[in-house]
């Protein structure tokens, strides 16, 4: 069974659970940050609720650069193993990685390069991920947020090339739209699809928000391509909304 969530802060877990979410996605980098009473405020209040927090995004601070030439693997190791140790506390089975900041290729230098750099770091992780049990989805980011791997078939063949157990691909249906890549990317990805991100895309000026019966879109495409492969993983709902409980009925009610 496909599972489905929302991006929202563990403030709203309550709610999302009201609502009928089976779990959020929360940040990543943003559970680093915390301090430890703050993480042991956080971690209560995750426990207290009827579900749990499956997935994290923003796995990276902007600062905290895995290409180009001021890589430091020790300042990365030290953040990877504080934040799934954190992560799995709550929950988590899925990091998304998509940190355009982190992983963008600095001006100068060579894109080959910069792919050998991601695929060096996306290997330290798998040491993480089989530590801690958690997933790793590599997120294509729209080229306004990033100057490489912009798309779901470039994830699946870095995924595919290295043939890592926890290592696999995100669709996210803003950033596929926005770059123009079909639905049949994910049926391509088969079993490397980690997680996916779905919205109301806009396209790259108009943003996203939650998504609505009649907004455009073509989700049952979407549904359709995972139910082609038989997934069995996580949906989470990724975007602005105005009513957090209004939209996320209508969301949910969608999906």
């Amino acid at each position: 069974m496909i599972r489905l969530g929302v991006c929202t802060g563990p403030d709203k877990i309550g709610q999302a659970a009201e609502l009928g979410f089976e779990f959020i996605e929360c940040g990543f980098a943003w559970l680093s940050s915390l301090t430890d009473e703050e993480y042991d405020k956080v971690l209560a209040q995750v426990q207290a609720a009827p579900i749990r927090v499956e997935a994290c995004n923003g796995m990276l601070p902007g600062d905290l650069k895995v290409v180009g030439d001021n890589v430091d693997e020790q300042a990365i190791r030290a953040y990877l193993e504080k934040t799934f140790a954190r992560a799995q506390k709550l929950g988590v089975k899925v990091v998304v990685f998509g940190s355009g900041a982190a992983r963008g290729v600095p001006e100068g230098y060579p894109h080959e390069n910069a792919w050998r750099d991601i695929a060096a770091y996306l290997r330290i992780v798998e040491e993480y991920c089989e530590k801690y049990a958690i997933d790793l989805a590599i997120e294509p980011l729209r080229r306004a947020e990033c100057n490489i791997m912009n798309f779901v078939s470039e994830g699946t063949e870095m995924a595919a090339l290295l043939n890592l157990p926890h290592i696999g691909v995100l669709g996210d249906t803003h950033h596929m739209a926005c770059g123009g890549e079909p639905v049949s990317a994910l049926v391509y990805a088969g079993r490397l699809l980690k997680h996916v991100h779905i919205s109301h895309s806009m396209g790259d000026e108009g943003g996203r928000d939650y998504p609505y019966e009649g907004d455009g879109n073509d989700h049952k495409a979407l549904f359709d391509a995972l139910k082609q492969i038989d997934y069995q993983g996580r949906v989470s709902i990724e975007a602005g909304c105005k009513d957090f409980t209004a939209d996320g009925a209508k969301a949910l009610a969608l999906m």
